[in-house]
Order: structure tokens, then sequence, then C-alpha cells
């Protein structure tokens, strides 16, 4: 069994019917076991008018993967149960997300070994009168400015960021 994993600390930029909140230095981790992948969002939260909504944890497991033009594209489209998180700032009932059953969502990331691009559509429509947007980039935090694995900080680090972007 082949396991590898990457962590990403990455900003995040939310919309709920179309009003726009951001954060930064939130961590993706995804791992890799014989082909397949999983990826997860800790500690999810909302954040709207300097008030902070803890959701929890949003995984996706099993995933298979499509190696083309130098990065990996995972898709997952199914209903999942999001998890209470673990971050200390949080009571364990703090937590909504497992409040919520199944959470229907669609991910779509792009990755590297150094960087990391995912659109997650969370459609809440039905229970609570919302569409949520969850758009997710980042890089891993040895990356220190080599995207592209070759050594050197330069302008093609920049168009390989560009490029899982655009392909986003």
């Amino acid at each position: 069994m082949a396991l590898s994993a990457t962590s990403y600390m990455c900003h995040l930029k939310v919309v709920i019917n179309d009003v726009a909140s951001e954060q930064d230095q939130v961590e993706v981790v995804v791992t890799q076991e014989n082909g397949a992948y999983n990826l997860s969002l800790k500690n999810f939260c909302l954040v709207s008018d300097g008030v902070t909504m803890p959701v929890g944890n949003i995984a996706v497991s099993g995933v298979e993967g499509v190696n083309e033009y130098g990065y990996t594209t995972i898709n997952f489209s199914s209903p999942i149960n999001i998890t209470p998180g673990d971050d200390p700032n949080f009571n364990e009932s703090d937590w909504i997300g497992p409040l919520l059953g199944d959470v229907p969502i669609d991910l779509t990331a792009r990755f590297i070994g150094t960087a990391l691009s995912a659109n997650i559509d969370i459609n809440m429509v039905e229970m609570l009168g919302q569409v949520i947007n969850v758009s997710i980039f980042g890089v891993a935090p040895a990356l220190k400015g080599d995207v592209n694995n070759d050594n050197e900080v330069n302008i093609a680090d920049v168009n390989s960021v560009i490029d899982i972007i655009l392909a986003h």
C-alpha cells in the first residue's frame, strides 16, 4: 500500500447567496492511497460580519484522480456527513455541520505536490435556503516559492500556479 499526504495552507473564499467572505491559513490535506485520493478541509467555519460560525470537517475519500497536464484532478459529487471540528476555540456542541445530516456537495480539486486549487459547491437551498460556494487556493508550507520543483524560485513558478488556477 503506497500512502502519501500533502498538507496545503490555503486561502478560502466563501460565497453564500452572492455575499462573500475570505479567510487565510486554512489547512487542506490531500492523501493518496493506491491511486485513490482523500481530501480533508478541517475546522471549516463560515465568517460573516466578523461573526464565526463553526461548521466542521469536510472530507471526501476514495476519489479517483486523473493525471493530466502535469497536475491531478479529482471530482466528487455526493452527499457527505460533516464531522465536528477539533479547533480548541469551540466546544464540540458548537459545530453545526453534524446537525445537518447528508450535505450535498460537488467538489473539483486540481493539485500538484506544491499547490492546490479547489472548488466546493454546497447546495443547501432545500434545508437552509442557501447556496454555498467555497473556493480554495493554497501551497504546501515547505514550498518556499518553488512550485514547479526545478530548484529555482522564478517566473516559471508563477506560471505553474496560474495554469492550475485557469484550469479550475
